[in-house]
């Protein structure tokens, strides 16, 4: 054979290979039944390991929504990586607070400037008595001359007045009682005035029971309802007979009225006792 046969022995079967067989393509799965059902020997193809990573897949997913549905419900769960604070428990204590009553205070205690406890004093203060002086008149004298002498002076009686021993001077009043408890309270109170009648606020008074119940010290000038240097101290809830020892104080505790001894009225219409103490000299 010579070389331009073999040559051409060549063009045919390189012709023959790159013939298409049939005129149309099936696609590849159609292809891939085909020639399983034709061949029976021929493996299948399987998709297990595509089963397997979405079995991983949705597992992974459910563990992750559980794990978040746990966070959100409990923050504080050991599993959290970034805990929230931890609260601090807020302990209030809730105490009943009794209402005020009305009941007299029996504890002594003295706002500043502390007045020193004064020794009660029992004096006598000695009553005004006038002496009364002879005053000469005419008398006409009938049947003879009037007199005509009137050389000899006229004497006139002269009052002669005692200082108090102390520099200020009590007076007593009874009154009904003007709050809303109306009958159902019993007091001592009353004003303090200077030489010039002006109200004296800040002076001290000592108000003390026959019983030693009650033994209180009160300022005047507390109690806005008598002036500006009103006092009043709480001493019942109902009006009843009881006495009392009364002494104003200085700013420095000394006593500076005499020690008054008053009682009280069991009647609504006096059951405020009303001193007003005046000043008479400086001191």
């Amino acid at each position: 054979m010579t070389d331009y046969d073999n040559d051409d022995f060549e063009q045919e079967e390189d012709a023959e290979s790159s013939i298409p067989i049939g005129t149309r393509r099936r696609p590849p799965h159609q292809a891939y039944e085909d020639e399983a059902y034709d061949d029976p020997q021929m493996p299948r193809r399987g998709y297990g390991c595509a089963d397997v990573i979405t079995a991983l897949f949705l597992l992974g997913t459910i563990f992750v929504v559980s794990i978040t549905v746990l966070l959100l419900s409990n923050p504080h769960t050991p599993f959290n990586p970034f805990p929230p604070p931890t609260a601090v428990e807020l302990i209030v204590y809730i105490t009943e607070t009794p209402l005020p009553t009305l009941t007299p205070s029996m504890t002594f205690t003295p706002e500043p400037p502390t007045p020193t406890q004064p020794t009660p004093t029992p004096t006598t203060t000695p009553t005004e008595t006038p002496t009364p002086t002879a005053t000469i008149t005419d008398t006409p004298v009938f049947g003879g001359a009037i007199p005509t002498d009137t050389s000899s002076p006229i004497i006139e009686a002269t009052p002669q007045f005692t200082r108090s021993p102390f520099p200020f001077t009590a007076s007593i009043a009874y009154q009904p009682n003007a709050t809303a408890e109306g009958c159902d309270w019993q007091s001592i109170a009353g004003v303090t005035f200077d030489l010039q009648g002006k109200p004296l606020p800040g002076l001290a008074l000592r108000i003390t029971s026959a019983d030693n119940q009650i033994d209180e010290v009160q300022y005047s000038g507390k109690e806005k309802r008598f002036g500006d240097s009103g006092f009043e101290v709480y001493i019942g809830n109902k009006a009843q007979v009881n006495n009392f020892t009364v002494q104003l104080l200085g700013r420095t505790g000394q006593p500076i009225s005499e020690l008054l001894t008053v009682t009280t009225h069991d009647t609504c219409n006096e059951n405020v006792l009303f001193i007003t103490f005046q000043q008479n000299h400086s001191y």
